[in-house]
């Protein structure tokens, strides 16, 4: 099977598998720690903000907001390998992802 690839400037990784997670009203964990990873982008696909926080629990009104239907968060360049959290509102709302 040939590999496909996603071009993503400035470098070319192979296919890459898009996931989501159900965030909860508690610190959710939304992926794990990747030594390798070269990028990842969390995308809230939900109608609440959602916060995320790197290395450690997610906290309503703290870090990084991702706001209602599209609110989006990259990581390049390897910038943070650690595992990544999240929390809302309400819980039980969806955040799509991709980390490679």
């Amino acid at each position: 099977m040939a590999k496909k690839s996603v071009v993503n400037y400035p470098r070319v990784f192979e296919e890459t598998v898009p996931d989501s997670v159900t965030v909860g009203s508690t610190s959710t964990e939304i992926t794990g720690a990747n030594n390798s990873r070269k990028y990842a982008i969390f995308v809230n696909d939900s109608d609440e903000i959602i916060y995320l926080s790197l290395g450690s629990a997610a906290v309503m009104n703290k870090g990084i907001r991702l706001n209602a239907n599209g609110g989006a968060y990259e990581i390049k360049d390897g910038f943070f390998s650690g595992v990544v959290y999240g929390i809302c509102t309400s819980g039980s709302k969806n955040l799509t992802y991709i980390d490679v």
